[in-house]
């Protein structure tokens, strides 16, 4: 499973046109609204477990920005991050050259890591958005040792259309508990998100 050629041409230009808009250095150059909501995000997903010391992926890195907030936390990690538009990654590996940054999507990945993270990856409208990004919260499991920890925006507070896709955390729980037994539902910090722990 991967992105078919036409959502792949919509992504990539969709946020190639974000980052020539904002530059590298504003949180809406990887779509986020701001800075503070991207970092509460942030916040949240490290509520999965103390990752000190772990090997992690960051699947849509963007920009290099959770690894970012995990240096400036002085959260040592062994990091690597994934993404699928080049132009991240090439800034990414230049601004944060300890990580390893590199262009695939998580499909492609075989090699396993303690724990995989994503943040604000599965907003994005594909054909049918439902069946491929749930395949790919069962793949992040399947590459994680230990934890999964992603979030995704909530449809009673969030519109679902063209651009954005939104869920029900209750479905996106029921579906994750069909293959991991301890499954933790995140929804009191932001109306419009929710985000899902997955444990091994």
């Amino acid at each position: 499973m991967s992105f078919n050629e036409t959502d792949l041409k919509r992504i990539t230009h969709f946020y190639q046109s974000s980052l020539q808009e904002y530059g590298e250095s504003d949180a809406r150059s990887v779509h986020w609204v701001d800075t503070f909501h991207q970092m509460l995000r942030f916040e949240v997903l490290l509520h999965v477990a103390s990752i000190d010391n772990k090997k992690i992926l960051d699947v849509g890195c963007g920009l290099g920005d959770f690894y970012k907030f995990l240096i400036k936390k002085k959260i040592s990690v062994d990091y690597t991050g994934i993404d699928i538009i080049p132009e991240y990654i090439q800034l990414s590996q230049q601004k944060y050259p300890h990580g390893l940054f590199l262009q695939k999507d998580i499909f492609s990945i075989t090699e396993k890591y303690d724990y995989v993270f994503a943040s604000g990856v599965m907003s994005f409208k594909v054909e049918n958005n439902k069946e491929f990004y749930f395949g790919m919260i069962k793949k992040m499991y399947e590459i994680a040792d230990i934890g999964v920890a992603f979030n995704m925006l909530n449809y009673a507070d969030h519109i679902d259309n063209e651009t954005f896709a939104a869920y029900s955390p209750q479905e996106a729980a029921e579906y994750c508990q069909t293959f991991c037994s301890r499954v933790e539902v995140v929804t009191d910090y932001m109306p419009q998100d929710f985000t899902l722990f997955l444990y091994k």
